[in-house]
């Protein structure tokens, strides 16, 4: 085969693996080499042509110098990374006065000063030494978050369609130093999970979802502050949150990045025309990304995709105040109990709406399924389920 194509950004950040046709990248956040080749012209005196998507362009690339090797550099149009870039070791708290607003800090805070009030909260980073038992809860726990993520949202998703890849992939790089878990418990419940892959003074943050009973608590920023607290106390420059245009990587990201193509070949007859067409589809695209033409398609395939999203039982629901409750001949629901996550959702959003802790509350049924009564210090609800 004449051309082959190669994904820059997923050997760098799952396998920690840079491409034989860089000599050298640096670092353009803090000017120092980040990977230096050994001397070996085997893999690129037997290249034909390749053709290299998403480069980060935070690195500066370096490539073999011969005549008879050419390299052409394409813009990728519309493909913008998000990062936090760590300029010094410093406090959580002095890194955020640093690097965001106020309005921004006091938000933030806020969410992580209302989910630790209310609930009998952990943090965990793991880095090393997993074990297969708690490696298979905690995925297990993680895939059924981003089943109902994605459901909910009708999108489809890479990692879900790959997922024994992952799940293989993820505890094996676990287990040698070379990704982390980070978990967020409430009780002992896993209720947030982000994996991260470690690569030098970089930690790229990867694959993460919630509990949507937890929805109000904004888990996700949550993860990324405790994630830049690890990382400020583990000697990371750059937290890189990849591409996608989501609006949390926009509000968190103080560095923000674009992708190249890079193209490289064998200078021959059949080869500089073969780079020469695929640079012009590149190019091609790149215009074509001017019109809104892949939005509408993406958002017809998006309509037309089979609806799941009925397999997530989600829970509406409706409240009303009560000033005197009876609770005399009603059976009280307890953490773990088989019904609990019927009235978790709604309960946890009363929490957060009274500022109270889970242990200050109980919780009563008056109707299996249908009907419940939450009685606090401050107030006393009764929920019905649609």
């Amino acid at each position: 085969m004449l051309l082959t194509t190669k994904d820059f950004y997923t050997e760098f950040t799952e396998n920690r693996h840079i491409l034989p046709y860089y000599t050298k990248l640096e670092s353009n956040y803090n000017k120092k080499i980040f990977y230096s080749a050994k001397r070996d012209t085997s893999t690129i005196y037997n290249l034909k042509c390749i053709s290299i998507k998403l480069f980060p362009k935070y690195l500066t690339p370096y490539f073999y110098t011969d005549t008879n090797i050419g390299v052409k550099k394409i813009f990728q149009k519309d493909v913008n990374g998000c990062a936090i870039l760590i300029k010094e070791k410093v406090t959580i708290a002095l890194f955020l006065r640093n690097e965001y607003s106020k309005k921004f800090r006091t938000s933030i805070n806020r969410s992580v000063n209302r989910f630790e009030l209310c609930f009998n909260y952990s943090y965990k980073m793991i880095t090393e030494s997993i074990t297969a038992k708690q490696y298979k809860f905690l995925m297990g726990a993680l895939h059924k978050m981003l089943v109902y993520r994605f459901n909910q949202r009708n999108e489809p998703n890479d990692v879900l369609d790959n997922w024994d890849y992952y799940y293989n992939l993820v505890f094996n790089l676990v287990n040698t130093n070379k990704a982390s878990i980070l978990v967020i418990y409430s009780n002992d419940e896993p209720i947030n999970i982000s994996i991260n892959y470690h690569f030098k003074n970089i930690l790229f943050i990867s694959i993460s979802s919630f509990n949507h009973n937890f929805s109000k608590f904004s888990l996700g920023n949550i993860s990324i502050y405790k994630t830049i607290e690890w990382a400020l106390s583990n000697n990371y420059n750059l937290l890189d949150m990849g591409y996608g245009d989501l609006e949390y990587k926009r509000f968190w990201s103080n560095y923000m990045y674009e992708y190249e193509n890079h193209i490289v070949y064998k200078k021959t007859h059949i080869t500089n025309a073969i780079a020469s067409i695929e640079a012009s589809k590149i190019k091609i695209k790149n215009t074509l990304k001017k019109y809104p033409i892949a939005k509408k398609v993406a958002k017809f395939k998006t309509l037309f995709r089979k609806n799941k999203s009925s397999l997530n039982h989600s829970i509406n629901y409706k409240t009303i105040d009560v000033l005197n409750p009876i609770t005399a001949n009603l059976s009280e629901v307890h953490f773990g109990d088989r019904n609990f996550n019927l009235i978790a959702k709604p309960l946890y959003d009363y929490l957060f709406l009274n500022s109270i802790h889970l242990d200050c509350i109980r919780v009563y049924e008056i109707e299996y399924s249908k009907e419940y009564l939450i009685v606090g210090s401050k107030k006393t609800q009764k929920v019905k389920l649609n």
